[in-house]
């Protein structure tokens, strides 16, 4: 592996997001389109509404795997900030039978705070022990260059790093609009749940 220029990076990876976009039906680029929409008609509890958003997400980031240089195993991506809001923590918690730490404000995190030494309490020899109910940031984080230069921990603090990933704002939009009237505290996984202790059992 070695480094390239920000451009080459984004001549590559602006290739491989295309491919990837091409390969979405227009059946679920519509779905995904409406999505916001569709969440401010849905008459049913919060936690219904985040379910669609997450179900969402798998559709379209499951046609995004073989354009991305992300692999089983890796796990750079869960030593850095991984913010999420306290409703989405306490869906997490309901589902893994874990309390989590109840927020009074927001947290908010420097990037240089976040590492190597900085694991997400969740993983466990390179695998997340909470995939099925990982947070909405998690499902979106891919990185499409041509490897994981830029996901290693020694060239994070280069000028010119940054990880290509794909913005798809209608999920974000749905999300805000699902938990804003409910529980929009936002802090890093680390704040809610600081002990982790999901089991793979």
């Amino acid at each position: 592996m070695t480094a390239r220029t920000p451009e080459q990076t984004r001549i590559y990876a602006d290739d491989k997001l295309d491919e990837f976009f091409n390969s979405v039906t227009p059946e679920l680029k519509a779905h995904v389109v409406s999505l916001p929409k569709r969440i401010t008609q849905i008459s049913a509890r919060p936690v219904i509404r985040l379910k669609e958003v997450l179900n969402t997400a798998d559709q379209i980031f499951d046609h995004a795997g073989k354009f991305a240089a992300c692999a089983r195993g890796c796990g750079h991506c869960c030593h850095v900030s991984v913010p999420i809001t306290q409703f989405e923590a306490r869906y997490m918690g309901e589902n893994l039978g874990i309390t989590p730490v109840e927020l009074k404000q927001s947290v908010k995190h420097e990037l240089t705070e976040y590492g190597s030494h900085t694991p997400c309490p969740f993983l466990k020899n390179g695998e997340c022990l909470i995939y099925e109910f990982r947070p909405l940031t998690c499902r979106m984080h891919m990185n499409f260059d041509v490897d994981n230069y830029w996901c290693l921990h020694e060239n994070w603090n280069k000028p010119e790093a940054e990880i290509p990933r794909p913005t798809i704002q209608p999920l974000i939009d749905a999300y805000h609009l699902t938990i804003s009237h409910v529980a929009p505290i936002m802090a890093d996984i680390r704040d809610f749940f600081p002990q982790g202790r999901a089991t793979n059992s």
